[in-house]
């Protein structure tokens, strides 16, 4: 075989891997071209990297964001449902504003407790094998102490998202059943005090999801930092 044939085929190779690499990225755009490009002449080296590398994407949507919606969807159509009827007063477009408003909050504080939770120095499976290598190791009394104080940390972080996680789909079921009767109130003529429960105990829901907040953002601010 000729160097112009080996060339040829190099070249192929070339392409086929920028090719492949392109479709690959998640991102698309400039990035993922010029990353294709550069697999052309130096692919033996960059494809590998390129097709394994760990890739940042935008965080996907979980449990959290769709409860959110959910909530929000399940307001609107009982504010909607309510509108020119008695029932208004129970569930005014304020009221609705405010819980969508506290429980986005929550959401929010949950997406940045899932992205810490991704991160490696906050792996739980890492601190967990972290403590049991030092104990293995007969490592000194301060190294597995501060393994130890990092597993329960992390294993705190973790605590919290699952439960956020928990409340959140609890009150997007009550936001939901709130919806349901507010509609079934309106077609048979009920009063106003028929579904003032179920709005007092979604309020009551939201309004603790926020006094919980509050108060665990307090905690943090007043815990000193170990050295």
């Amino acid at each position: 075989m000729s160097l112009r044939d080996l060339s040829v085929l190099y070249l192929v190779a070339g392409i086929c891997c920028a090719v492949a690499i392109y479709r690959s990225s998640p991102a698309g755009g400039s990035r993922a071209a010029m990353s294709a490009a550069l697999a052309v002449p130096l692919w033996p080296l960059w494809a590998p990297i390129a097709l394994t590398a760990k890739r940042a994407v935008d965080v996907p949507k979980g449990a959290a964001e769709s409860a959110l919606a959910r909530v929000k969807t399940a307001l609107g159509e009982a504010v909607a449902a309510s509108r020119g009827t008695p029932l208004a007063s129970v569930l005014p477009a304020e009221a609705a504003a405010r819980i969508e408003a506290e429980v986005e909050r929550r959401v929010q504080r949950h997406a940045e407790l899932e992205a810490l939770l991704r991160k490696d120095a906050f792996d739980l499976a890492r601190a967990e094998a972290r403590v049991r290598e030092i104990e293995r190791a007969s490592g000194s009394s301060r190294a597995l102490a501060t393994a130890r104080l990092d597993l329960d940390n992390v294993r705190r972080l973790s605590s919290l998202r699952d439960r956020d996680t928990r409340a959140l789909e609890e009150l997007c079921a009550l936001a939901e059943a709130l919806r349901t009767q507010v509609t079934v109130a309106r077609f048979s003529g009920s009063s106003a005090a028929d579904i003032g429960g179920i709005v007092s105990e979604v309020q009551a829901r939201v309004e603790g999801l926020g006094a919980a907040l509050e108060a665990e953002e307090s905690l943090r601010a007043e815990e000193p930092i170990e050295t």
